[in-house]
């Protein structure tokens, strides 16, 4: 099990090292050594993370790791308040806009839908495999 990512929910930002797993399809060993009562078997990264009670930092922190959707957002900014001219304008707008939708749509997908083939309970903890 050495090339499984541990992940223990006594640990600060456990919901997005968890989330970036789900993404990345990578094998992970979730201990909920907090007691937070989650189920990678039973429910999505977001049941869990509504049953878990995240606030609305550790929500943001999980969007942002598995989506490009902050950096989309930050280029319709620069784009916007940048007084060069508008030759510009176009491509930023454009790709921020891309950026944020296929970003957000792809922490959507990970969130509410992917759940893992194989899930196993052993005396370390959970263990998720793809």
């Amino acid at each position: 099990m050495t090339d499984h990512l541990t992940v223990r929910t006594s640990d600060a930002g456990w919901f997005t090292a968890l989330a970036k797993a789900y993404k990345d399809r990578r094998g992970v060993l979730v201990v909920d050594d907090a007691g937070v009562g989650i189920d990678p078997q039973g429910q999505t990264l977001l049941q869990m993370g509504l049953h878990a009670r995240l606030s609305s930092g550790e929500w943001s922190a999980a969007l942002v790791g598995v989506g490009m959707t902050l950096a989309g957002v930050a280029l319709v900014l620069a784009a916007v308040l940048d007084p060069e001219p508008t030759s510009k304008l176009g491509l930023l707008v454009g790709g921020g806009l891309f950026l944020a939708a296929t970003g957000g749509l792809s922490a959507v997908a990970v969130l509410t839908r992917r759940r893992p083939p194989t899930v196993r309970i052993t005396k370390e903890g959970m263990v998720v495999e793809w």
